[in-house]
């Protein structure tokens, strides 16, 4: 295989190793670690579990008193079933590599991406990885509300965290920046600081556009509202029309603008709700992802 074109694109400080196998990426001052821990070009190399749960069961590597989480690329929702972990795009984790540098430089916070690699897995196909360094002390939005839920949240913390959540998407916005993937799982909020800036995970198909649009812009925070109403409909969570409008009035200050934005989330959610409904319902049935143990 000849060079990937998004390599040139790699900040500094990073070791590339190709050959028939594929290609990985490491930063400079743990590659040998990684190489030596199983993390290289032999797909045969079993990595040790952790103790958390993506779309799949995760990996982890540890350099010292750090400790690294190794994410294997799964296609979502039912696609997950016929396709699995074959991709046809080897670039997938080296963009996000890419991705989560600039998005830290503009002053997020985001998991350091310190290790990418796609693995030939025949026919054209590929497994892909990525190592991210590990967020201690945190759990994901999903799992924070669960816990509100349960009464193990402190009084105001939700309100502030909501108001949080759209503070920090508006500020990705005002970036150009669109997660693909904007759900609760891809956002957590630190144990000590849980209604701070949340980090953002996961950037993978993520983007920066010059231009982001109302439409595109409302797009992505219904995503968000659709996958935070399903943990309510599932008793996992609970959504208020209050809940919404905190988060509302972070992200657009302007009475007016922020009335349009409600208006935009709740009527797409609406007219895709049977759709996504039914989704669920066979990916329930057909088995989902483990329970995130942070």
């Amino acid at each position: 295989m000849g060079a990937l074109p998004i390599l040139a694109e790699l900040p500094s400080g990073f070791l590339v190793v190709e050959d028939a196998r594929g290609v990985c990426v490491r930063r400079a001052d743990i590659a040998d670690a990684f190489e030596a821990s199983g993390f290289g070009l032999d797909a045969g190399r079993e990595l040790s579990k952790s103790d958390l749960y993506g779309r799949r069961e995760l990996r982890e590597l540890a350099v010292g008193d750090q400790r690294f989480v190794v994410r294997r690329y799964v296609h979502g929702g039912l696609l997950r079933w016929l396709t699995g972990e074959r991709f046809r795009d080897p670039e997938r984790p080296f963009r996000e590599l890419v991705l989560a540098a600039e998005l830290a430089a503009r002053g997020f916070r985001t998991p350091a991406v310190v290790a990418a690699r796609s693995l030939s897995a025949g026919a054209g196909a590929w497994h892909l990885d990525v190592v991210s360094a590990r967020v201690e002390r945190s759990r994901d939005l999903g799992r924070v509300l669960a816990a509100d839920l349960r009464g193990e949240v402190e009084r105001g913390v939700r309100r502030r965290l909501f108001a949080a959540v759209g503070a920090l998407i508006a500020r990705l916005h005002a970036h150009g920046f669109v997660h693909a993937d904007l759900t609760p799982r891809n956002l957590l909020a630190g144990e000590d600081e849980p209604t701070g800036e949340p980090w953002v995970l996961d950037l993978d198909r993520s983007t920066f556009v010059a231009e982001l649009d109302r439409e595109r812009a409302a797009d992505n925070l219904r995503r968000l509202h659709r996958h935070v109403v399903r943990l309510s409909t599932e008793g996992r969570a609970r959504l208020s029309r209050t809940d919404l409008a905190r988060f509302a009035k972070a992200y657009a200050p302007a009475r007016a603008e922020r009335r349009l934005l409600v208006h935009a989330i709740l009527a797409g959610h609406r007219r895709s709700r049977g759709l996504h409904t039914t989704g669920w319902f066979l990916e329930r049935h057909l088995g989902g992802r483990g329970a995130d143990a942070r």
